[in-house]
């Protein structure tokens, strides 16, 4: 088995430079590998400048034999250690606020224990202010509902005198119709017949004083008499003709259309004081409504006020470490300016002030490189190294960052993912805190029972990877063609067979059969050549895993 020391994620086939037969230059190798399991110990991959000597036989101990065998494909990140759940505390007021009291950080503190206190006196003299408001606000409130009480009363009685007008004038009209209507008629008619009669009657009495007056039955004065009394009557006769007339002409439309004006009028009268009401009414209930509002709106702001008063005290959600916020957030310039969370600082909305993880879930969060972030997936196994406890855990991909974070000032062009790894049930994890530095080795995925040399052991030299293979006291090309490969272990998928041994380090000038490419052996291991004979690479047929850190070979 093969520990790595340091790992960087890098293909073969996006290493830099590309050298020439005979050419020497000094290539700095990108990783460290100790080789356990072979018993190679710190071997260093270099080539550096050759003097043209040519050295004995390399020992076995730098050989390693193509093997068939299983291997997986990990890669390695590093990170911390956080929880898998935790309560992040804010500052919830509105304003600037000051520290006047906060627990001590690394604190275990139970649900309810007082976490943070903020200065509130300029909130409590606000409460004052607004509570005073408010009984005056509903003081006012409580005018206006008992003016628009006295209003709707005043509407009813007004409403109920102008009703009564309307039924006055009614029943004059019709006691008019059917009372002194027919009366005055009756009597005007009456009047004309005992007119009618007396005139009749005394016609008769004056046409027979003739005869008497002249047989001397009356005398001449009492025939007078009845003759004036005739004159009378029919003066009499006349004037209640024309009464009747004058009255049914003149009198009785008269005092018909006064009683209907009358009646008219009143329902008039009921009109205005109904819209005289309505507009009273209106003005009442939206006093009342502006109170109303008036009042609710202060005791808003009232709640309000409580509220942030309320928030000024800051107690513990649940049982929980004490982490100051800006232990959490030491990354960013900005928070770590001006120190921890201490008494007189202050604070701002929304400030995180304090984290309450949950120790007894924890989980790894690591970095790992673009190039490697599309392989990884919830569910992959891999396992969590924590240096601080000298113990490995075992755990399964949680969850992968959707957006890669950049490597800032140090590093403009680095783009990496978040990947978060839960530590497996049933482990112990006492002593564990977050922040704590973890390695993490995540499984890509396994190869079985294929060729496979390790991944120090390979070379590139432009579109041709190849090993070195020993020939007698020195060392010669054998073009390969790569399939997967994890940090230690490359898959072979042509130019080699189970038992050919192969350099595990870079050879030295002096010590390589300079030859060009054999066309035969291009074409075993699945290149082919182009119109000016230059080898071109095979497709690729199997995607790989991380590539090996292997130096680049001269040809």
């Amino acid at each position: 088995m093969l520990k790595k020391e340091v790992m960087m994620s890098t293909n073969l086939s996006n290493l830099p430079a590309r050298t020439r037969p005979g050419n020497t230059a000094l290539v700095v190798v990108v990783s460290l590998v100790i080789l356990l399991g072979l018993g190679v110990g710190g071997v260093m991959l270099y080539q550096g400048d050759g003097d043209g000597s040519t050295k004995e036989a390399s020992t076995t101990a730098e050989l390693a034999s193509v093997e068939l065998s299983d291997f997986d494909i990990s890669t390695l990140a590093m990170g911390e250690l956080e929880a898998k759940n935790r309560i992040e505390i804010r500052n919830r007021m509105d304003g600037m606020a000051t520290i006047i009291e906060i627990v001590p950080e690394g604190t275990t503190v139970a649900e309810g224990d007082l976490l943070v206190k903020l200065n509130a006196d300029a909130i409590e003299d606000e409460i004052a202010s607004e509570e005073l408001a408010l009984d005056e606000a509903k003081a006012q409130l409580l005018a206006a509902e008992t003016d628009l009480e006295i209003q709707k009363s005043e509407n009813d009685s007004r409403t109920r005198k102008a009703k009564l007008q309307i039924d006055l004038a009614d029943l004059a009209l019709k006691q008019w119709r059917e009372g002194d209507l027919v009366k005055t008629l009756n009597d005007q008619k009456l009047s004309i017949e005992q007119a009618e009669r007396q005139v009749e009657r005394l016609s008769d009495k004056c046409e027979k004083n003739v005869e008497l007056l002249e047989k001397q039955f009356i005398s001449k004065d009492q025939f007078d008499l009845d003759n004036i009394a005739l004159i009378d009557a029919q003066a009499s006769l006349t004037r209640a003709n024309l009464t009747a007339l004058v009255y049914e002409k003149y009198q009785q439309p008269r005092d018909e259309k006064q009683k209907l004006s009358d009646l008219e009028e009143a329902k008039a009268e009921l009109e205005r004081v109904e819209q005289e009401n309505d507009i009273n009414s209106t003005s009442k209930q939206a006093a009342v409504t502006n109170r109303r509002r008036q009042a609710e709106r202060r005791q808003q702001r009232l709640d309000e006020f409580r509220e942030q008063l309320a928030y000024s005290t800051v107690t513990a959600p649940s049982p929980g470490l004490v982490v100051y916020g800006t232990t959490v957030q030491s990354d960013n310039w900005r928070m770590s300016n001006d120190g921890p969370l201490q008494v007189g600082r202050q604070v701002g909305p929304n400030d995180l002030l304090i984290v309450l993880p949950d120790t007894s879930q924890m989980m790894a969060k690591v970095k790992v490189h673009e190039s490697l972030a599309g392989r990884i997936r919830p569910g992959q196994p891999a396992t969590v190294k924590v240096e601080a406890v000298g113990t490995t855990y075992q755990g399964t991909v949680d969850s992968v960052g959707v957006m890669a974070e950049g490597g800032g000032w140090r590093d403009p062009n680095l783009r990496e993912y978040s990947v978060r790894i839960a530590l497996d049930d049933g482990q112990e994890t006492t002593g564990l805190k977050p922040s704590m530095r973890a390695e993490s080795n995540i499984l890509l995925g396994n190869v079985e029972q294929a060729l496979n040399v390790p991944i120090q052991a390979v070379f590139i030299d432009g579109p041709v990877t190849y090993v070195y293979m020993p020939e007698g006291t020195r060392f010669v090309r054998k073009p390969i063609q790569l399939g997967r490969r994890s940090d230690t272990r490359a898959e072979i998928l042509a130019g080699l067979d189970v038992g050919d041994l192969v350099l595990l380090r870079t050879p030295t000038p002096g010590e390589v059969v300079s030859e060009p490419w054999d066309e035969q052996e291009l074409q075993v291991a699945g290149y082919s050549l182009d119109e000016e004979g230059n080898p071109m690479a095979p497709p690729r047929s199997r995607g790989g895993g991380p590539r090996g850190r292997s130096p680049q070979a001269s040809g």
